[in-house]
């Protein structure tokens, strides 16, 4: 399967430490098969995406091709993921608990991706970080802006699963 990685940034980020092709670690021993560029016309496809499908409706602003604005929106988007993980952690008891994919695996992917999207998110400026993450990253770090803050989208990548 294919899914995105978006760089997204309290900052510009400069050519030399956009996330491309060659930024993760692939292969082997990773979760990512291989990365792979895209088109400037999916890369704009992408983070219209990313702004007004995938970010939770509202919060978020875009302001120019790579540039959005925090419109607000945290408390009200933690408070339903909150209620999110306690109908999930309702549903464990003694006698499922232990399931393969059953409810404990399902809570687990909701405290971890509370976006329920493939695409992973890269909040790293610097270009060290040789991974990306799931959505709870993004929403940590989303939660802690005061409302008009800009983030800027660095590289959108491709990544097949």
């Amino acid at each position: 399967m294919h899914a995105k990685v978006f760089q997204i940034t309290k900052q510009r980020v400069d050519k030399e430490n956009t996330l491309d092709e060659n930024t993760l670690t692939q292969g082997d021993g990773s979760y990512y098969d291989y990365c792979s560029e895209i088109s400037d016309e999916t890369r704009t496809e992408m983070i219209d995406y990313l702004v007004n499908v995938l970010l939770p409706k509202g919060m978020f602003s875009l302001i120019g091709i790579d540039e959005m604005v925090y419109n607000g929106g945290a408390d009200e988007w933690k408070a339903k993921w909150v209620k999110a993980i306690h109908d999930k952690a309702g549903e464990v008891n003694t006698e499922n608990v232990l399931d393969w994919i059953g409810p404990t695996y399902q809570l687990e992917k909701e405290l971890k991706n509370p976006l329920h999207t493939d695409h992973h998110f890269y909040l790293s400026e610097d270009s060290y970080q040789s991974y990306a993450e799931p959505s709870a990253e993004l929403m940590e770090m989303v939660c802690s802006l005061p409302v008009g803050t800009h983030l800027y989208i660095g590289g959108v990548i491709d990544f097949h699963f």
